[in-house]
């Protein structure tokens, strides 16, 4: 074999081995391309199918719970004008008991109701759910806004919204903590959302835990940055930031900044 022909074939094998390589490489992008969106799609049908139980949750709390609270409304002021003098203190302390108990199961609702939290926005349904705390004697919640609040996606707004109640309830059950910041940072192309509470925090690596994972892929879902950071005695702090991609947003009358 002459040396022109010896030059031409390795010159051929070398090719092929680099288009085989690249090959692999290509298709290897594309699988792990695959199993990531693979992965998100389940994240996101997992996502909606909470998301309708929640509604439905709302809905029966409303309906169902919320009508029997308002019939004993009722019968509470029927009785009032039928009990003894000195039974009345008694039946109106159990009409205030009822009343509070009836607003709890609206701002219950409220929480649990997607349609309602798309129509009111992400920093409405926080600071709902920060009185809530707050009527409720569970902690002492601080919310501080900086900038001018605007509205994001509703998808976005819901999925963190969902994020915030998880870290919420993580808190309230259990951090034992007395105080909640919640603190919001509105600049032109980006939210950053900062909570922390003063709870007992906690040991290891806070990403590993079922709760925490589930906030991630969900942040994951909206291209959104989640991190956080305990230690014991030292609370529990996160931190999320979501890159606006949209050039305009609308913005939020009579929002506190």
């Amino acid at each position: 074999m002459e040396q022109k022909e010896l030059y031409v074939l390795i010159v051929s094998a070398c090719a092929t081995v680099f288009v085989f390589c690249v090959s692999l490489i290509i298709l290897f992008v594309l699988f792990q391309k695959r199993k990531s969106d693979y992965r998100q799609e389940i994240v996101k049908t997992r996502i909606e199918i909470k998301e309708q139980t929640l509604k439905n949750i709302s809905w029966e709390i409303h309906d169902n719970i919320g009508q029997i609270l308002s019939t004993l409304m009722v019968y509470n002021h029927t009785l009032e004008y039928m009990t003894p003098p000195e039974l009345k203190p008694k039946i109106l302390e159990s009409g205030k008991l009822i009343e509070k108990a009836i607003m709890e199961v609206r701002a219950l609702s409220k929480a649990t109701n997607t349609d309602y939290i798309k129509t009111v926005g992400l920093l409405e349904s926080i600071k709902i759910e920060l009185e809530r705390f707050q009527r409720l004697n569970f902690l002492e919640p601080i919310i501080t806004i900086t900038g001018t609040p605007y509205r994001l996606d509703e998808e976005n707004e819901l999925i963190i919204l969902r994020i915030l109640q998880e870290f919420f309830t993580n808190t309230l059950k259990h951090a034992k903590a007395s105080r909640l910041d919640v603190h919001f940072q509105y600049e032109r192309n980006k939210l950053t959302i900062k909570v922390q509470d003063n709870g007992e925090g906690f040991e290891g690596n806070p990403q590993k835990g079922t709760g925490l994972l589930n906030m991630q892929n969900r942040a994951k879902l909206i291209g959104a940055f989640l991190n956080f950071d305990s230690a014991p005695g030292k609370g529990t702090r996160m931190e999320l930031i979501h890159q606006n991609k949209l050039p305009k947003y609308e913005k939020i009358q009579n929002s506190d900044s």
